[in-house]
């Protein structure tokens, strides 16, 4: 699926006269099927830092159903305009490994919305399964920051614990060009990981890395060897390019359960705070 058209028209629904509506949340579901394919697989491999192994890395699926995800979003009928919505929070459930080679089936729909302290929330749920067999469920939030909708759900907020910047286990040199490579790896194009005039028109001084970028990576350092498992991501600061970060596991060990890192070496705030458990 073409990412820049749906950006296009995310843009013009955003515009004062264009065709954002103000009706209720309308209900909509995207089916479609997926072939894991090599080529692809190993290009996001080679950007997040993963191995290059048989088992996919659940970012990859997120990667999947991110084109999915964006042609709900940009739905004229949504009430909320997805430029300038915020990516605050992502859960995968791991249900078993998935393959290079394998299809996946994709269940994509809309949940919400919901009221936040800082404006409206909407959910993007995915089911994927694998020969029938489910085999990853996502949640992914996004805010949009000071717009309310009546019909918004009271939720409960994601805690977020007080945060200590732990000494580095290892320094990330990140140059602006990530923001293009994790593009063409993911189809990804939203112009504020790309473009630093559009990254100052939504607010930030330069552009930003993609939060997915930012925690696949890190999640392939942690480089868990759990079969079933969940991943929690919890976006803070964004990662402005050119960029020094540290990363570092804070719980835990790796290839285990663990709690993880990523954060600013000179003022130690959060910028990705992830959390791998095992489900049982």
């Amino acid at each position: 699926m073409k990412m820049l058209p749906l950006y296009a028209k995310a843009v013009l629904k955003a515009l004062p006269l264009g065709t954002a509506k103000t009706g209720p949340m309308p209900s909509r579901t995207i089916m479609r099927s997926v072939p894991i394919e090599a080529a692809s697989y190993a290009g996001f491999t080679n950007v997040v830092g993963a191995g290059l192994g048989n088992i996919v890395h659940p970012g990859y699926l997120h990667v999947l159903a991110f084109p999915l995800s964006m042609q709900l979003l940009s739905d004229p009928e949504v009430p909320l305009p997805m430029m300038g919505m915020v990516h605050i929070h992502n859960r995968i459930d791991v249900h078993g490994p998935v393959r290079v080679g394998d299809v996946v089936d994709l269940h994509v729909r809309l949940d919400g919305p919901y009221q936040h302290k800082s404006g409206t929330t909407l959910d993007i749920l995915v089911e994927g399964k694998v020969d029938g067999v489910v085999k990853m469920v996502e949640t992914t939030t996004y805010l949009a920051k000071g717009r309310t909708l009546p019909e918004a759900k009271p939720r409960a907020g994601i805690e977020r614990e007080e945060f200590t910047a732990p000494t580095p286990t290892a320094v990330w040199h990140l140059d602006p060009i990530i923001g293009t490579r994790y593009a063409r790896a993911s189809g990804d194009y939203n112009p504020i990981h790309l473009s630093g005039l559009a990254a100052r028109g939504f607010g930030f001084p330069r552009v930003i890395a993609h939060g997915m970028y930012s925690a696949s990576r890190a999640l392939a350092a942690v480089d868990t060897r759990l079969e079933d498992y969940r991943w929690d991501v919890t976006f803070a600061k964004p990662v402005l390019l050119p960029s020094t970060v540290g990363f570092a596991i804070t719980e835990g060990r790796r290839h285990e359960a663990a709690k993880f890192a990523v954060f600013d070496l000179r003022k130690g705030r959060p910028h990705v705070l992830s959390e791998v458990s095992e489900l049982r």
